[in-house]
């Protein structure tokens, strides 16, 4: 929501400071109608900024919670999951009110969430509440007019004509003595601003204001929405006038320069305004050029918008290599070029496929690539009579030809972008990948592999169909994990830790067994929120959110305080967008648990923990 906010708000400032600066040029040359027409596209972009692609994966803002003892070393015990069946999606519908949690504090974020709403409420207030009171008062007298369906009633309360009212809006006309014509005037200058939807206009604007209440730039962008209809109604109303007619209108304007509400669309303006606006009353506007003009203002606000948007807030794209994106085919330094060729075109046999996760830019999400998953592959290499009966497509690539093959699981995506992309930066980069251990030639290695193979996709998984790996206990407790992205739902039911937390490192690396290692972490680790109890039918999540290149890895252990034994030890978690969950059994059920952490570097960590409905 903050980052939304912040890039409607730079792109509509951006846009609508724009025409501002230019709004007496743009209006003189091209006409009032237009200029009004442009200004609402500026407008919008304060709501739909043009610009959503934004390279944007960590906070913008972050909380450090609390901060735990000092380190010890680090942590090299790995531990495997068996492979087991899926679990569906967590989108169950339960809540009830969190465990004590004396361990949670609001991060940055929410605060600065919770500032902004309550200036945009007062904000609403503030307006809303005057416009009613003056319209209660103004509209208060019987009619003595009508025009077309509008009533016209005259008021104390108002010192020019003005427009009130959305649903029924109604004409209100000042107690001051007028002629005959400067009445006839005001009300066709109503008239219009009612046929033109003015006054919902105007409250979009006021809306926009509310939303951007803390940018300055709103504010004029609101004031110049006004000045702008008023300039569209004045070219409606003067276009076909003679030029002792435009004069008695702008009169009539005159006669009536006094402020009023800013819901209401009204003849009384500020001098400067005035000035703007009887200039463009007695001006012939030649309307030349118009439509190419608006083309290049909707393009040069695009491109604003993207620019803006990209330099302010766009990750810088890390370099490829092995660890960051980087996808390498593997080699056996200890065997021959040839026997690696043969090795890997033949590894199919066996069905054996790499599994990867990649991101949106086709790159492999890994220990320093930590951005959310966009697809979940299965890929090999094989020799090219093996994959004649597939779906296949030839790739140039840095000059050379690369031939792709799509299993029927994945012939939907052989002209996907992503999948292009993934493939075009593996052969890229393996082109150019030096082994900093050991010494061979990776580049004749892939070129002949690109010569005498075929490159497989066997089968792309989207995020709506990532699953569960899952293992279970002899006391029926199952623990799992899976990548998971912003399509799973949260609908909690306890809420356990969320936020940044210092984790210590703890000597784990010089612990030979689970169990002592386990302990080890246990007793050196900070504990993550407050103690919670796992009901009947409820599954503990830990979401990993945020990790560092300097602390890739993580570990963690959940505790049963009830019998104080260690249920669950997860070491060299890896990886932001990763999800571990711990389902007790029948006999852990109902009891007190609590999770601790270490790092395998003492440093930050983002980390989101809680308990839900246990099958959804």
């Amino acid at each position: 929501m903050i980052k939304w906010l912040l890039i409607a708000s730079l792109t509509g400032s951006v846009a609508s400071s724009l025409f501002i600066l230019l709004r007496t040029k743009l209006a003189s040359k091209y006409g009032g109608r237009w200029y009004y027409y442009a200004s609402l596209m500026a407008l919008a972009l304060f709501v739909f900024p043009l610009h959503f692609n934004v390279s944007i994966h960590q906070p913008l803002f972050s909380f450090y919670e609390k901060q735990v003892q000092p380190d010890s070393t680090s942590a090299v015990i790995e531990r495997t999951a068996a492979i087991g069946t899926s679990i569906p999606d967590q989108t169950a519908s339960a809540s009830t009110t969190a465990e004590n949690q004396d361990f949670s504090i609001l991060s940055v974020d929410q605060w600065i969430l919770g500032i902004w709403m309550v200036g945009c409420l007062a904000m609403l207030y503030r307006y809303f509440s005057a416009y009613f009171r003056f319209k209660k008062q103004a509209i208060q007298s019987s009619p003595i007019d009508r025009v077309g369906d509008l009533n016209v009633v005259i008021s104390d309360y108002v010192h020019s004509p003005m427009l009130i009212g959305f649903f029924k809006p109604t004409i209100v006309m000042p107690s001051a003595n007028m002629n005959a014509e400067d009445y006839k005037l005001a009300l066709q200058h109503e008239w219009v601003h009612y046929k033109q939807g003015d006054a919902w206009i105007k409250l979009m604007a006021v809306l926009v204001n509310c939303l951007h209440w803390f940018n300055p730039v709103s504010y004029l962008a609101l004031a110049n929405i006004s000045e702008a209809c008023e300039y569209a109604v004045d070219e409606q109303i003067t276009k076909d006038l003679k030029t002792a007619d435009k004069k008695r209108y702008s009169e009539m304007i005159l006669h009536f320069a006094s402020r009023s509400p800013v819901l209401n669309s009204n003849l009384a303006l500020p001098k400067k305004q005035l000035y703007r606006r009887f200039s463009l009353i007695m001006k012939r506007n030649t309307g030349s050029k118009k439509t190419v003009l608006g083309i290049f203002l909707v393009v040069l606000i695009a491109t604003v918008s993207i620019f803006s948007s990209s330099i302010v807030f766009a990750e810088k794209s890390k370099p490829l290599t092995e660890y960051s994106g980087g996808i390498t085919t593997y080699y056996d330094p200890e065997k021959t070029l040839e026997k690696n060729v043969e090795f890997v075109l033949g590894k199919t046999a066996t069905g054996i496929s790499e599994q990867l996760y990649i991101d949106a830019d086709g790159r492999k999400i890994g220990y320093f690539n930590r951005t959310e998953p966009y697809y979940q592959i299965a890929k090999h290499w094989k020799d090219k009579k093996s994959a004649a009966n597939m779906i296949n497509k030839t790739m140039s690539i840095e000059g050379h030809t690369v031939t792709v093959a799509f299993s029927e699981r994945a012939k939907d995506y052989i002209d996907d972008k992503v999948i292009k992309q993934m493939i075009v930066n593996q052969i890229t980069f393996e082109l150019g990948y030096k082994d900093p251990k050991y010494k061979y030639n990776h580049n004749a290695f892939i070129k002949e592999l690109m010569k005498r193979g075929v490159y497989v996709i066997e089968e792309v998984i989207t995020p709506k169909q990532f699953t569960y790996s899952l293992s279970q206990k002899k006391s029926g407790a199952i623990a799992g994990h899976k990548m998971y992205t912003s399509y799973d739902k949260k609908i909690k039911i306890t809420d356990i830790f969320n936020g940044k937390v210092k984790l210590p490192k703890t000597n784990l690396n010089a612990i030979g067994e689970i169990n002592q290692a386990e302990e080890a972490l246990a007793k050196q680790g900070v504990q993550l929120g407050a103690s919670f109890v796992i009901k009947s039918g409820e599954t503990l999540a830990i979401d990993m959110k945020e990790l560092t290149d300097k602390m890739p890895t993580i570990n963690f252990v959940i505790i049963d305080e009830t019998t104080g034994k260690i249920e669950e030890a997860i070491f060299n978690a890896s990886f932001t967008w990763s999800r571990h969950i711990y389902t007790p059994g029948k006999k852990e059920v109902n009891h007190s648990f609590k999770v601790v952490a270490s790092g395998e570097e003492q440093d930050y960590a983002g980390l989101e923990i809680y308990t839900y409905k246990t099958g959804k």
